[in-house]
């Protein structure tokens, strides 16, 4: 289940059941259309000004407007990229039709038929894309040496039509329902729930190749910090919605890169027909419209505009997702890309426009919108090195709350959606819901300052402790930006015994600990059952699910671990941490650990002093996050990771020296019309003579930086594998339909193919296999007398899995097969996995 499908559907359910404080609306409602004045066209997009005010709006995707003044009727100025700009009177009478000029006029005008018969040879459709695929490189924004410009982004989001149940309880506080917003989607009226508006100075250059984004001016609505991080919300909705370009071979949209009908693979995908020519200002552009071969596959229709004075830019462009493709909890999805021409012949961006109907096609539920506007193009001055240091994009310190000359005034019901939400902030009923919400979602109950939990670590189940109850929590930014505290004290009933963590982390930048780039010094200690293998952290692997989980751990050392680190990162995702630690190891239960050079001694201490460096490399990475606890957003920028470890021997009783090296990356391929597939690969070595607890053991589940790297054997024992040099590989493929949409009974159930594969190759060097070597120690047995490790011998262990997603939209099941290293006993063979994967 991804974040964002629960944040909307949370976020929904929240404002469903709260209640908004009124504001108060003017009482003239002057409604009307804007038409081509030749073709008779619905224009979309047109700013509508009221002269001698800051009121406007823009129209609809119908080309519908509506005006909420304290008057009767007023001079309105219409504009729009492509049209000669127009003062009309309008009155709430109406009717007020406003007709608007191209600065050009459409000739030659034909329509083609779109039948059965299709073929790309000869068709002169398929030869001009042809021409605009050649040119590609030429014309599209980042093929220019250098540039820079102003972009202004407007997003928002919303609640359609909210039920008429809720109707009567909003009105019990006098809430206006008839103001809602009803431009956005014709017929429907949409409440404001989010809305963010940002003006920034963009910068680009070509070799080296890099960008920035400097926000200057923002404002955004705010949410109750203590149970919603606002700028996770932020990082979602500029994911889900974030800027397209049509050069790009791919579009990104909802978590899922779709082809673009420009592509080099386009022709296999798309059929093209010639609509219509048409003829401007700016030049003579063929008019092209575009499906997608099969209606069930995750393509575009739509129209595109191509200029024909050898150059065979886009000129203009709309793209359409509709209810038939595979993509879940999406009733429809509309784009809008506007380009100029400017000095020199190039076609650069003028604005984009992207609205997002969530739910299904007769009961939509949630409404999301962006459009982009560019402007103050400058592709000649030089850009100084420093524009370009810290972060790809950044908000300058102490951002201003005011946009300065808005390309599009903002209507009526934008303006009051940031004071909606002050409001509702204060709403007892509100407030009560998301706390709620935040204590399910999060599992942590809020104090203000500090926060118990995480709930599902309350109670949990071993076979050395019996029954653990756990209580902890953390602090949150109430208590301190600057500092964070977490931990938990737990009991076993079986063992009676107090174990404890407790771990603290402080800014050395006097900014907030958890923002990026972040700067901090962290120390922790903990004393604790650990399985072998397995690093102290706060999680450590005894959720209430994790004891019911086949290849749970049943081996442990009871753990004194201390630990002193620092972390600092850099603006272009690099980053360094360091850390000092000493682990004290006991064995108990029935763990046991013979010396391999005398049967008759046993070791149950292991000590080890630990010197660690991890240098990351993140490019480009969007996250989410709560206090230090962050989780990347997943998109086609890989993820590095080197660490190197230094066992430091002769004091503090630990006699174990060692080198240690583990590098990392993963990365998601997005595979155009195949879906998109996760790669990970592993690889360490370790130098040192060294009990095999201390050696590489692939199942143990490490709390990663990111989690990126983490790769899971399902069928593999703990403790199986042991190795002090390996290579650990994982691959995740979802097809996202591609082989089921083309069978006609699977095809309307939206069903999805997914299936992947993870390896382990390992070996153990003669001085650290128990069998040769009499400095270490034996493997220790299981119930029948069995070893519970074991060296690989040179065959690597493969399993594989493939399932089938999406069904009824909400489950996910796959079959796993063990290929590699059957033949021993107490293993599984295979097994089905049931699990709920709801996505877009």
């Amino acid at each position: 289940m991804t974040i964002g499908v629960l944040a909307i559907r949370f976020i929904y359910l929240l404002f469903l059941i709260s209640c908004l404080t009124p504001v108060v609306f003017a009482q003239h409602r002057i409604q009307g259309v804007v038409v081509d004045e030749d073709s008779g066209n619905k224009l979309m997009g047109v700013s509508v000004r009221v002269l001698g005010s800051n009121l406007g709006t823009a129209s609809d995707s119908t080309g519908h407007f509506v005006l909420i003044l304290d008057q009767s009727a007023a001079e309105v100025e219409f504009s729009s990229i492509g049209y000669a700009t127009k003062i009309a009177h309008v009155s709430e009478q109406g009717p007020n039709q406003v007709s608007l000029n191209a600065e050009g006029t459409v000739i030659d005008g034909i329509t083609v038929q779109i039948n059965r018969k299709y073929s790309n040879k000869n068709n002169p459709a398929v030869e001009l894309i042809d021409s605009v695929i050649h040119y590609k490189s030429k014309n599209r924004l980042s093929g220019n040496a250098r540039i820079q410009f102003e972009q202004y982004d407007k997003i928002k989001i919303g609640i359609v039509d909210p039920p008429k149940l809720l109707k009567r309880t909003l009105s019990l506080v006098n809430f206006p329902t008839d103001y809602m917003d009803s431009l956005s989607l014709p017929g429907k009226k949409v409440l404001g729930i989010y809305q963010e508006e940002n003006l920034a100075r963009v910068y680009s250059q070509r070799d080296p190749s890099r960008s920035k984004r400097r926000i200057e001016h923002q404002i955004k609505t705010e949410f109750d910090q203590r149970y919603i991080n606002n700028p996770n919300i932020q990082s979602y909705i500029n994911y889900v919605l974030q800027p397209v370009d049509i050069y790009d071979e791919s579009i990104f949209m909802l978590d899922k890169l779709i082809l673009s009908p420009i592509a080099n693979s386009g022709k296999t995908f798309y059929k093209y027909f010639l609509i219509d020519t048409v003829k401007n200002a700016h030049g003579q552009f063929m008019e092209l419209e575009f499906v997608p071969r099969n209606d069930k596959d995750l393509l575009f229709r739509g129209k595109l505009q191509v200029s024909l004075d050898g150059s065979y830019a886009v000129k203009r462009v709309e793209l359409h997702l509709g209810p038939s493709a595979n993509i879940n909890w999406i009733s429809a999805v509309d784009l809008e890309l506007n380009y100029s021409p400017r000095a020199g012949g190039a076609m650069l961006l003028d604005s984009t426009h992207v609205a997002v109907s969530f739910g299904s096609e007769n009961n939509q539920a949630m409404y999301g919108e962006r459009m982009s506007i560019h402007r103050d193009y400058d592709l000649e001055s030089p850009i100084d090195n420093s524009v370009f240091s810290g972060p790809p994009v950044e908000v300058i310190p102490n951002v201003s709350t005011f946009i300065p000359n808005r390309p599009v005034p903002l209507s009526v019901f934008e303006r009051n959606t940031y004071e909606n939400i002050e409001r509702l902030k204060n709403n007892p009923t509100f407030r009560s819901t998301i706390a709620l919400g935040y204590l399910i979602a999060q599992g942590y109950y809020n104090l203000n300052a500090f926060e118990l939990g995480p709930l599902e670590y309350t109670y949990s189940r071993n076979n050395i402790e019996g029954n653990r109850i756990r209580f902890g929590g953390r602090t949150t930014p109430l208590l301190s930006e600057k500092m964070y505290m977490e931990g938990y004290l737990a009991y076993g009933t079986r063992d009676n015994d107090l174990k404890y963590f407790l771990r603290t982390a402080v800014s050395l930048d006097g900014r907030n600990i958890a923002t990026f780039p972040a700067h901090y010094v962290e120390g922790s200690i903990q004393h604790d059952i650990l399985e072998p293998g397995r690093q102290p952290s706060f999680l450590r692997g005894d959720s209430f699910f994790d004891s019911f989980r086949r290849n749970r751990p049943t081996k442990w050392f009871m753990t004194d671990a201390y630990r002193l680190g620092h972390v600092v990162e850099f603006g272009n995702h690099f980053s360094v941490a360091t850390a000092f630690s000493h682990i004290k190891r006991r064995t108990i239960g029935d763990f046991r650990l013979i010396s391999s050079g005398d049967p008759n001694r046993a070791v149950r201490d292991i000590n080890t002093n630990d010197v660690e460096v991890i240098l990351r490399w993140a490019p480009y990475e969007r996250f989410y996050y709560r206090n230090l606890t962050r989780r990347t957003i997943i998109e086609r920028h890989p993820v590095f990771t080197v660490q190197y470890n230094k066992g430091l021997k002769g004091f503090l009783d630990a006699p174990y020296d060692y080198d240690m090296i583990k590098a990392s990356v993963s990365r998601r391929l997005f595979l155009d019309q195949f879906g998109f597939a996760d790669v990970t690969i592993t690889g360490g070595k370790i130098w040192g003579v060294l009990p095999y607890t201390l050696l590489h053991m692939p199942n143990v589940r490490q709390r990663e930086l990111d989690g990126r790297h983490e790769i899971r054997y399902d069928l593999m024992n703990s403790m199986e594998f042991a190795a002090d040099q390996y290579v650990k590989f994982g691959f995740q493929h979802a097809l996202n339909g591609f082989i089921f949409n083309k069978i006609p009974l699977l095809r309307r159930l939206k069903l999805r193919e997914i299936w992947g594969a993870q390896g382990f190759y390992g070996r153990m060097s003669p001085h650290n296999d128990p069998a040769l070597s009499d400095q270490v120690l034996e493997f220790d047995l299981d119930d029948q007398g069995l070893p519970l490790t074991r060296s690989q011998n040179g065959k690597p262990y493969w399993e594989a899995s493939a399932g089938i997603d999406n069904i009824l939209r909400v489950l996910r099941v796959e079959y796993v097969r063990r290929l590699t290293h059957r033949e021993f006993p107490n293993i599984s063979q295979d097994r089905y996995r049931v699990s709920l994967s709801i996505n877009f």
